[in-house]
Formats: C-alpha cells, sequence, structure tokens
C-alpha cells in the first residue's frame, strides 16, 4: 500500500525561510537591527542565508511528503529543514569564501 505525496504549501516553507533568514541577518549581520538590509553586501550575505533555508526546507518537504498530513508533519519539516537549509547556508558562506581565497 503507497501512500499519496502530500507537499506542505510553497508559501509556508518560503515564507519560513524569509523569517529565519531575516532573524539570522538580525542577529548576524544587522548587529540586532535591520538597517541597512538593503545595501550590497548585507543583500548577499541574506541571499545567501535565505538559499541555504529554501534548499533545505524543500528537501525536507519532499523527504517527509508521504507521511500522513498534519501539524506534527509540518513541524517536523520546518524544524528538520531550517536546521539543514542553517547547514547549506553556511556551507555556501565558508565555500564562497573558500573560492574567493583562491581567486585573490
Amino acid at each position: 500500500m503507497t501512500t499519496i505525496a502530500r507537499p506542505l504549501p510553497t508559501i509556508i516553507l518560503l515564507g519560513t525561510a524569509l523569517l529565519f533568514s531575516l532573524f539570522l541577518y538580525f542577529v548576524d549581520e544587522g548587529r540586532y537591527s535591520l538597517e541597512g538590509l538593503l545595501t550590497g553586501g548585507n543583500m548577499i550575505a541574506m541571499t545567501i542565508y535565505f538559499v541555504g533555508l529554501v534548499l533545505g526546507l524543500f528537501i525536507m518537504a519532499r523527504v517527509f511528503a508521504t507521511l500522513a498530513a498534519g501539524p506534527g508533519r509540518t513541524a517536523l519539516i520546518l524544524c528538520l529543514g531550517t536546521a539543514l537549509g542553517f547547514v547549506l547556508g553556511l556551507i555556501l558562506i565558508l565555500g564562497s569564501g573558500f573560492v574567493w581565497s583562491l581567486v585573490a
């Protein structure tokens, strides 16, 4: 017996990624402020956070799509996806720093 895949709505995943990336910016780059969010360097950092989080959330949503839909599955996807996305964002940041150090 197979279970029908019931994916989490994309808007929930994107909204979670946006909120968490704003929080990471607020704590890390913004020094507990959202001032200067739209400057070039800060937008790059914010984009890297966002891309990592989106990747992590969509991977976890895909992995757990066949579980029975409900608040437990949603919480599992959001928690594990955010954790994975944070790690992927760090890998993107460290990887881009490593590439820039090779170029220079």
